[in-house]
């Protein structure tokens, strides 16, 4: 039974399979699988894997390059019930152990749970030593923005690593060297050098590769031209395809004592504006997005974030931005007025401590006054929602949550006297803290009564002042999360047994998990020092990737938070200059040109057009199917995406859903149908008259490419591109009443079809007649009943080694049910209806003749 089968989400398409250009799985020189440790739903809007997709395939171009995600709860079921691994090639269906290297992804501590479970479902032992000794395993590489809190995949004694889950780690950027990592892993390959030999070559050449061995030390890795921009990813087949992403900066200009980011990827630095509108059109021509989203830890910390909105607004119809430093937000009042011209509407402001005295000790670096000011003019302008975030430490105090309720009901007055209708969203995260941090030194807070009472109180305050509050994770996440990122190497053992105790992660762990590992921990020698206050000499797994010098400021700043922490008299000690309200001539110019733009964006003209697509794109989700065709109009034209923003499915539309699932839910996961054929797309641009010459001009380099041979031989038009069979510019869109269908099944299920169509026609509540003309068979339903819409004829007859059906429905039928049918009496996994026609084709139906 294959994956598809069990019905998951089809990551990888016909389509998408193209655009990966891999080899036959036997005649790959080397094969490579990206793991990512979270269901594909957790990590689609990220693009780790697409950087590691890019980077590998730049170096081995005649590679098989495939993906595995943590399956979702009931594909695990479904898996599990036939035998299977979770974790296995979407594209290849090949088990983990079928590849010759792995590279692992883990975003978070909590995934660490999951990587046993690659393992021993995959057949692949948990020593490191003893997969080096045999030829036939795959390496494991780990890397990621939790590399550093990974310390529990090794195992260490007497200062020195014993063992590892895992055979290599990847500290740092690794744009520019996973390409070399996996070069000199395949060619190294051929020549037969032993496994540890190979791994040592790399570490040698490599900066950030650490082989998981004691004889060997790297340092963190930057990437040369920080930030990296991937302007030509790979595109996946996922609800959100037409959201793409640029970085626009690395790092972070704070250094807060509780957060990893500005720690571990410093330092700060912003891409150059040329850069990026070069980056920025060739991202459009690459992924026909419509959405982009400016890349960065806080978007507003590049200098030049307004100027930024106006060239990505000149490309794209959308342009996003997520979360933002709110000290930048009060000091510059041009970057909201840009952001609300731009369409923002939704604000998300980290404010982290309950009180002055907490975001001291967290060194948070912004003033009531910034706050106050952030907040109230996000409220007078009228936005949606604004999501303000709190983390709770566990040293807050009454005078601390007295001052919170004070910050809730005078945001709930505030929010009266303007008569604001934005929707307040206060959410609350507990404490971890992580290694590489100053906090790091700190003791631990493993009092679940105290910091859920703290909890608890935040939101009573919310409540007395009608606003809504949200706890981010349960304790259960937060201290295992803690644990298992700084008790680091400790856990090693307990995270072996984490398959045979059913322990995972999924969105959550459960307290069961939770529960062990404490028990786990509390056993051990070590965890009462780990739970104290760390002396400046505590050093955490990975030491050495900084200097000594670097952990002496870590230290320092830790007693300096102490010193805010303790002393309730200190006011907050950051100088704050006076923010200048004035607008520069030069922003007021750039606002005004965003308004201008989103102006036309909401009145653009679009023009109708019919194409025909090849059966690669049955299963593709709405989102994916546009971007597809937006970016094969730009091969075929080259320059075309400067003037197609967005393009949206016309017919089959909803009108239909109850004949066709055309949403993406039910056509990526419930469904067994897939739909190719006919359809009908509108296009929006600036400009009607130069779509249409675009059209045009796409219609007649199909045709060339006919001409000289088949299209998907051209060496212009590769990958997915090649799926489009025709396109035409029309008026106005047909009637639609009805839909004509094709499909086929093998043959040899030729004595099962009857059965199978009947059964459709009664549960559809259908009469019909049956002739045969000939060699076909028809299916007619009786006139009477086509007022119902549902059915007007089936007609089918073998060909070759095919049984070829065709259809003419109503919107009232139900292809769900007859796929489900004709997988249930026939074994057709899935069913791929061609759409050929939406009108009756001049057929007299009430003639039982030939159709």
């Amino acid at each position: 039974m294959s994956a598809s089968t069990i019905r998951a989400p089809q990551i990888i398409t016909e389509a998408v399979a193209a655009d990966m250009a891999n080899p036959l799985f036997e005649d790959a020189q080397y094969r490579i699988l990206i793991v990512r440790l979270s269901p594909f739903r957790d990590v689609e809007s990220s693009y780790t894997h697409l950087v590691l997709f890019d980077e590998t395939r730049r170096a081995l171009p005649k590679a098989y390059i495939d993906f595995a995600f943590m399956p979702n709860l009931p594909h695990r079921k479904a898996l599990s019930m036939e035998n299977r691994p979770w974790f296995f090639g979407r594209a290849s269906n090949r088990n983990a152990i079928e590849f010759n290297m792995l590279l692992i992804s883990c975003a978070f501590s909590l995934e660490l749970l999951n990587i046993p479970w690659l393992l021993t479902q995959s057949g692949i032992p948990f020593s490191r030593q003893e997969r080096l000794k045999k030829e036939e395993q795959p390496f494991l590489f780990l890397g990621g923005s939790s590399a550093v809190c990974s310390g529990s995949l090794v195992k260490i004694g007497d200062n020195k690593v014993i063992d590892s889950i895992v055979d290599a780690m990847f500290f740092g950027e690794g744009e520019g060297r996973i390409s070399e990592i996996v070069r000199i892993a395949a060619e190294d390959s051929k020549t037969g050098l032993s496994k540890p030999s190979i791994i040592a070559h790399i570490a040698s050449e490599v900066e950030g590769f650490w082989p998981c061995d004691s004889s060997f030390v790297c340092t963190r890795a930057l990437f040369a031209q920080r930030p990296a921009v991937l302007t030509s990813p790979i595109m996946l087949n996922s609800e959100n395809a037409d959201s793409i992403k640029l970085a626009i900066t690395a790092g972070c200009i704070g250094h807060c004592t509780f957060c990893l980011e500005g720690w571990d990827r410093r330092p700060f630095i912003e891409k150059p504006v040329e850069d990026l509108s070069k980056s920025a059109i060739m991202l459009k021509r690459a992924s026909g997005a419509s959405d982009v989203e400016l890349f960065s830890y806080n978007f507003n910390m590049h200098k030049h974030i307004i100027q930024l909105i106006q060239i990505f607004g000149r490309y794209f119809m959308h342009v996003s931005m997520m979360s933002q430093r709110l000290d930048i937000l009060s000091k510059k009042p041009e970057i909201l007025i840009a952001e609300l011209a731009a369409g923002k509407r939704s604000f998300t402001l980290g404010i982290e401590g309950i009180s002055e005295r907490i975001r001291n000790y967290y060194q948070k670096g912004i003033s009531e006054k910034q706050i106050w000011t952030s907040i109230a003019k996000i409220l007078e302008n009228r936005a949606r929602e604004i999501k303000l975030f709190f983390i709770i430490s566990g040293f807050e105090n009454g005078s601390d949550l007295e001052e919170f309720e004070h910050f809730c009901d005078r945001l709930a007055h505030h929010k009266i006297e303007t008569h604001s209708v934005t929707r307040i969203i206060v959410s609350a995260g507990y404490l971890v803290r992580l290694p590489f941090t100053p906090l790091q030194f700190a003791p631990l807070q493993g009092d679940r009564a105290l910091m859920e009472s703290i909890a608890s109180a935040l939101c009573n305050s919310c409540k007395q002042a009608n606003l809504e509050f949200r706890l981010a994770s349960s304790f259960e996440d937060y201290w295992m999360d803690q644990l298992l990122s700084l008790g680091g190497t400790i856990a090693n053992d307990w995270l072996q047994t984490c398959p045979e105790n059913g322990f995972i992660y999924d969105l959550h762990v459960s307290t069961r998990a939770s529960k062990s590992l404490c028990a786990y921990f509390e056993k051990q020698s070590c965890f009462s020092q780990l739970l104290q206050e760390k002396p400046h000499t505590y050093r955490p797994n990975f030491y050495f990737i900084e200097s000594d010098r670097h952990w002496e400021m870590l230290a320092a700043l830790y007693d300096q938070s102490l010193d805010y922490l303790n002393y309730r008299n200190h006011r907050n000690l950051y100088t704050e200059k006076q923010a200048d309200s004035s607008i520069s001539l030069e922003a007021k110019k750039t606002i005004e040109i965003i308004e201008a733009q989103q102006e036309a964006k909401a009145h653009f003209p679009s023009i109708l057009v019919k194409i025909s697509e090849s059966d690669a794109l049955a299963f593709s989700t709405p989102a994916y199917e546009r971007t597809w065709l937006l970016r094969t109009l730009s091969t075929l034209v080259p320059n075309s995406e400067r003037g197609l923003f967005y393009c949206n499915l016309q017919l089959p539309n909803y009108g239909w859903g109850s004949a066709i699932p055309i949403s993406p839910t039910s056509m990526v996961c419930k469904s067994r149908v897939g739909l190719s054929g006919l359809k009908y797309f509108a296009i929006y641009g600036p400009d009607k008259t130069n779509m249409k010459k675009v059209m045009n001009l796409a219609a007649m380099a199909l045709k060339n490419a006919r001409g000289v041979g088949s299209i998907l031989n051209s060496d212009s038009y590769s990958g997915s591109t090649a799926f489009l069979e025709d396109i035409e510019v029309i008026q106005e869109l047909p009637k639609a009443e009805v839909c004509r269908l094709s499909f086929c099944i093998p043959a040899n299920k030729s004595r099962l079809i009857n059965e199978a169509l009947e059964e459709w026609l009664y549960e559809s509540n259908l009469h019909f007649t049956l002739k045969k003309d000939g060699t076909s068979i028809i299916y007619h339903t009786s006139s009477v009943y086509n007022t119902n819409r549902a059915l007007r004829y089936i007609k089918y007859k073998t060909i070759s080694t095919n049984l070829c059906l065709s259809l003419c429905i109503g919107k009232k039928a139900n292809l769900s049910l007859l796929a489900d049918i004709l997988y249930k009496k026939c074994a057709i996994e899935k069913t791929i209806f061609r759409i050929d026609g939406w009108d009756l084709n001049a057929i007299d139906l009430d003639d039982l003749g030939p159709v």
